[in-house]
C-alpha cells in the first residue's frame, strides 16, 4: 500500500476553539462520539463522568454545535457496591469506576439514543478501585483494566439507561496479585498481562449492515517499575455487531485470524494494527479510502520521534480498504514538526453526512489530552 504522506499533504489551519471547552463544564478525555439523526440534526457527548459533566450536544455541524444539556444516568457509576445496577463484568467482578462516552448511535425508527462507555476499574472507584496490584486511589503504571459497556436513551440523551458490557478482552481483568471479588476465577499471572478492551471509536455504515468498534488492547510487563519499560505494546483490533430498526441493539464478534467468529466478551482478538492509541475511523467517498488517525504509544515511549518527550503529543495517520487491512501508520509533520495530540479526530465540515464519511477533502480535526480543550483546526488533504 502506497505511503500516505508520498500521495497527499495535510494543510492545517491555525487553532481554533471548538464546542467541547472546559468554560462550559465538559473535560473530555478521549475522541468525541457523534452521530447524525434521521432529521438531519448532528448529536455529540462530550465528558466524563469524573470531571464536570458530560453533555449532549447538537447543531447541524461543528460550526453551530452547542450544548443542548447535561445527561443523567439512572444507575450510579463509582463504588463498586452501587455501580452500574450491579451487572457485574463477564468475569463475574461487580463494577466500579467512570464512563467515558466514546460511541453513538441514533435508531431511524425510534429514535432511541444507543451510547458505547469506556470503564476502567482504577479510576473513580470511591474505595474500590483496583489494578494490576490491587486497591488503588490512581492505577499504578495505568495498569487498571478496560471494559465497554452499553446505555440508552430515549429522550435524545437526558436519561440514560444501563443496558450491559458489550466488550471485554479475552484474558481477564485481575491478576493473580489481587482478587476483586470474583471467587474462584484465576487471574492473569504476574508478569506480562493485557489490560482489557477498550480506548474505541465506533464506525457505523451509512448504508451498510454493520456497526464497527476499533479498540485498543495494552500489554504490559508488571515487574518493571518505569512506563517507558513496562508499557509494552498499545495495539488495535476490531469487533462488529448488525444494526437493528426495532430499539434494541445486538452483540459484538470480534475478528480474530482472518474471521468474525469470537464473541465480544472473553473472545480471543487479532490485532489490525500495532502501536496504535484510540484510533477513530472515517471514510473519505473521494479517496475511497478509510483514514484512521491515532497516536503511536512505543514510539512516543521510546523517544524514537525526535521533537518529542515520551508523552509525545502527535497524530498518525493508517489507511485501508476494508477495515481489518491497515497500512503502516505515519507521522504527522507541520513545518517540519511532529504536530497533534493524543486523542486526534476527523470530524467533516458538511450538514448533511454522517460524521464518519468525508464528502470533502476539507475537514476539520478535533484533537485534545487528558481532560484538556478540545481544539479544531480547519484542514484540507492536497494530492501532491
Amino acid at each position: 500500500m502506497d505511503k500516505f504522506f508520498d500521495k497527499y499533504e495535510l494543510k492545517i489551519g491555525e487553532e481554533m476553539e471548538s464546542p467541547f471547552m472546559n468554560k462550559v463544564g465538559v473535560f473530555q478525555d478521549g475522541t468525541t462520539p457523534m452521530y447524525r439523526d434521521v432529521d438531519g440534526k448532528l448529536w455529540a457527548m462530550s465528558g466524563h463522568s469524573h470531571m464536570g459533566h458530560i453533555g449532549m450536544f447538537s447543531g447541524t455541524c461543528l460550526d453551530d454545535m452547542k450544548e443542548a444539556w447535561p445527561i443523567n444516568t439512572n444507575f450510579c457509576v463509582g463504588h463498586a457496591e452501587h455501580a452500574y445496577d450491579g451487572v457485574r463484568y463477564p468475569e463475574g467482578i461487580l463494577p466500579r469506576g467512570s464512563i467515558w462516552p466514546f460511541g453513538l448511535y441514533i435508531c431511524p425508527n425510534t429514535h432511541r439514543f444507543f451510547c458505547w462507555f469506556h470503564n476502567e476499574t482504577g479510576w473513580n472507584g470511591k474505595g474500590t478501585a483496583y489494578d494490576a496490584y490491587g486497591l488503588c486511589n490512581t492505577p499504578k503504571l495505568d495498569s487498571d483494566f478496560r471494559h465497554v459497556g452499553l446505555m440508552h436513551s430515549d429522550d435524545e440523551g437526558k436519561n440514560w439507561f444501563f443496558d450491559r458490557w458489550v466488550l471485554t478482552g479475552e484474558t481477564v481483568g485481575m491478576t493473580e496479585l489481587y482478587n476483586p471479588g470474583a471467587g474462584n476465577v484465576i487471574g492473569q499471572k504476574n508478569g506480562v498481562i493485557k489490560l482489557g478492551s477498550g480506548d474505541f471509536c465506533m464506525f457505523i455504515e451509512p448504508d451498510g449492515e454493520y456497526i464497527y468498534l476499533l479498540y485498543d488492547i495494552i500489554t504490559l510487563d508488571m515487574t518493571k517499575t518505569s512506563f517507558k519499560e513496562a508499557w509494552i505494546s498499545c495495539d488495535a483490533h476490531i469487533a462488529r455487531c448488525r444494526k437493528r430498526a426495532d430499539g434494541v441493539m445486538g452483540d459484538f464478534v470480534k475478528y480474530y485470524e482472518g474471521k468474525w467468529e469470537e464473541a465480544g466478551n472473553l473472545g480471543k482478538e487479532s490485532v489490525i494494527l500495532k502501536d496504535c492509541w484510540h484510533p477513530r475511523v472515517v471514510y473519505s467517498e473521494v479517496e475511497k479510502l478509510y483514514i484512521m488517525t491515532s497516536k503511536p504509544i512505543a514510539k512516543c515511549m521510546q523517544e524514537q520521534i525526535p521533537g518529542l518527550d515520551f508523552k509525545g503529543k502527535v497524530m498518525q495517520i493508517s489507511t485501508s480498504k476494508d477495515l481489518v487491512n491497515w497500512s503502516e501508520p505515519e507521522i504527522c509533520y507541520v513545518d517540519g514538526k511532529p504536530w497533534g495530540n493524543h486523542y486526534n479526530a476527523i470530524i467533516p465540515e458538511d450538514t448533511e453526512k454522517q460524521p464518519n464519511i468525508l464528502s470533502s477533502n476539507k475537514f476539520s480535526i478535533l484533537n485534545c489530552h487528558n481532560g484538556t480543550d478540545v481544539m479544531r483546526y480547519r484542514v484540507e488533504l492536497v494530492k501532491k
